[in-house]
């Protein structure tokens, strides 16, 4: 699981990358993405505690990576 779920965040990191003209790891470091796979945030609290995390990049990506995420475990549990 853990390594699909990488990979998965790490091509919407891409994704926003390209849509936003950013190098990736503007976005989020592949530290923050890893601490996203073990702690699987659901809120954005939650999202919060992701290291690599704070208000300015959870306001503007936190809703896709948790829907990333959440989209992921449904996936996963079907």
């Amino acid at each position: 699981w853990e390594a699909a779920q990488y990979e998965n965040l790490r091509t919407l990191r891409a994704l926003l990358a390209a849509h936003f003209h950013l190098p990736v790891y503007m976005i989020f470091s592949d530290a923050s993405l890893r601490d996203m796979v073990q702690k699987r945030p659901k809120t954005e609290d939650e999202f919060l505690e992701v290291s690599g995390v704070g208000e300015i990049k959870a306001a503007r990506y936190g809703e896709a990576f948790l829907k990333a995420i959440a989209a992921y475990e449904e996936a996963d549990e079907a």
